[in-house]
C-alpha cells in the first residue's frame, strides 16, 4: 500500500555495520528523489551520532541500553531503559508519522520497531550478516518484509515471512574506479597488490602478521603490500616494521580514506569479517583472506566468512593462526597459482550484488508515492 507522505525513518546504530547500509540506501533514495525526508533514529552513544549528522541526515536521540546476556540484574535496568526508550520512540514517529521504518539492527532498533508496529506504521528490516543478531530476529516477526544478505541468514526467520535476498547496500563510489587506474594513482602499477585491512580500530595481531608476511616477500619486487592499521595500532605497527627492517615493500596508514580507489587497486584482499567489508569485496569480485575478529558478539564475523568460503570465494585464517605460516602460504597460493586466482575472482564476483542499494530502495519506495 501506497502512503502520501515522503517521510521515512531509518533506525540501526552502535557499530558502523549497521549504520552504513542505511546511509547507502539513505543517499540512493535522495539521489533519486530529493522530496524524500529521512531522519534517523539512535543513541548517543553509538556510531550513529557522529556518522548520521556528518553524512547531511538528522537525528534524533532515544535512550536504550543492550540486554546482557548472562542472568544478571543489570538488566533490570535495560528494561527500565526500554520502557523509556519505546515511549521516546512513539513520540518520535507520532511527529513524523513516517510512510515507512527501514530498519538495520543493533539494539536501538528494537524500542522504534516496536513503537512503529503499535502505531500501525508498516517495517522494514534488513539483515547484514550471515547469523542474525538478537533484536532483528525478534523484529523479523513482526515487521513487513526480511531484506537478507546471505542465504544463509534465512533459516534464523519464521517460514512464511516475506523474506527477500537482497545483498547489503554498499557504497556507491565504490563502483567508480577500474584497476589500472586506481593502481596508477596510489603507485602501484605494474605489481601484485595485497590490501590488508583490519577495520577503523585496527587489529594488532593481524598488523604485526602482515608485516612479517612483507618481510618474508621482501626479495620480490612485484609484490608490493598496504596495510590500513587503524589510529590507535598505527604507532605499534610503524615501530614493528622498523624493528623488523620492512618498509621498502609495504605501505603504512592509521586510516584510509579513500578506501574504494585502494580496493579497485587491490589484486588479493585481506580482512576482518564484517558484513560490509565482505560485500564491498564480492562487488568487486576481489579473491580475499578473511580473519574474522573473535571479539564480536556471536562470533557473526566467521558466519560471514564461512558462508564465502563455502562456495570458494575466499580462505578463512582464524585470529590464533596468525602465529604460523598459514597467511603467506594462501597469499603465495593466490599469487602463484593463477588457475586458483582466476577461480576464486569468479566465485568471489558471482557472490556480489552491487544492486543491493539500489534494490533495497525500490522496496521502500513501494510504500510511498
Amino acid at each position: 500500500m501506497k502512503h502520501e507522505n515522503k517521510t521515512l525513518i531509518f533506525s540501526g546504530g552502535g557499530t558502523g555495520g549497521h549504520i552504513y547500509p542505511a546511509i547507502s540506501v539513505a543517499d540512493f533514495l535522495k539521489k533519486s528523489d530529493e522530496n524524500i525526508n529521512i531522519i534517523f533514529v539512535g543513541t548517543k552513544d553509538g556510531l550513529e551520532a557522529k556518522i548520521v549528522p556528518k553524512a547531511g541526515y538528522k537525528i534524533e536521540f532515544i535512550e536504550v541500553k543492550g540486554l546482557k546476556r548472562q542472568l544478571t540484574v543489570k538488566n533490570v535496568e535495560v528494561l527500565i531503559k526500554f520502557l523509556k526508550g519505546l515511549k521516546q520512540a512513539k513520540k518520535i514517529l507520532e511527529r513524523y508519522r513516517p510512510a515507512v521504518v527501514f530498519v538495520t539492527g543493533g539494539y536501538v532498533s528494537l524500542p522504534v520497531a516496536f513503537a512503529a508496529k503499535s502505531l500501525g506504521i508498516k517495517i522494514i528490516l534488513h539483515e547484514q550478516n550471515a547469523f542474525p543478531g538478537l533484536a532483528n530476529r525478534i523484529i523479523s516477526r513482526f515487521c513487513e518484509k526480511v531484506l537478507i544478505s546471505f542465504e544463509e541468514s534465512e533459516k534464523y526467520f519464521k517460514k512464511g515471512k516475506d523474506i527477500i535476498l537482497t545483498g547489503n547496500p554498499i557504497r556507491l563510489e565504490i563502483l567508480n574506479y577500474n584497476q589500472s587506474q586506481a593502481k596508477r594513482e596510489i603507485g602501484v602499477e605494474g605489481k601484485i597488490t595485497v590490501l590488508i585491512v583490519g577495520g577503523s580500530r585496527g587489529a594488532e595481531n593481524l598488523n604485526r602478521a602482515a608485516i612479517r608476511l612483507a618481510k618474508s616477500f621482501e626479495g620480490n619486487r612485484d609484490v608490493h603490500f598496504i596495510l590500513s592499521t587503524g589510529e590507535k595500532k598505527f604507532d605499534d605497527a610503524k615501530s614493528y616494521a622498523k624493528q623488523l627492517n620492512v618498509l621498502a615493500n609495504i605501505s603504512l596508514y592509521p586510516y584510509i580514506m579513500e578506501m574504494p580507489k585502494y580496493l579497485a587497486a587491490a589484486d588479493i584482499v585481506v580482512s576482518r569479517g564484517g558484513a560490509i567489508a565482505i560485500s564491498e569485496i564480492t562487488a568487486l569480485g576481489k579473491p580475499s583472506i578473511i580473519v574474522p575478529s573473535p571479539y564480536v558478539v556471536n562470533n557473526h564475523q566467521e558466519y560471514n566468512a564461512r558462508a564465502l568460503e563455502r562456495e570458494g570465494a575466499c580462505f578463512v585464517v582464524l585470529e590464533n593462526e596468525l602465529e604460523e605460516d598459514k597467511l603467506k602460504i594462501l597469499v603465495e597460493r593466490l599469487i602463484y597459482d593463477k588457475e586458483l586466482y582466476t577461480s576464486m575472482q569468479k566465485k568471489s564476483k558471482n557472490l556480489g550484488r552491487p544492486d543491493a542499494t539500489e534494490n533495497i530502495a525500490k522496496i521502500i519506495r513501494e510504500y510511498i508515492k
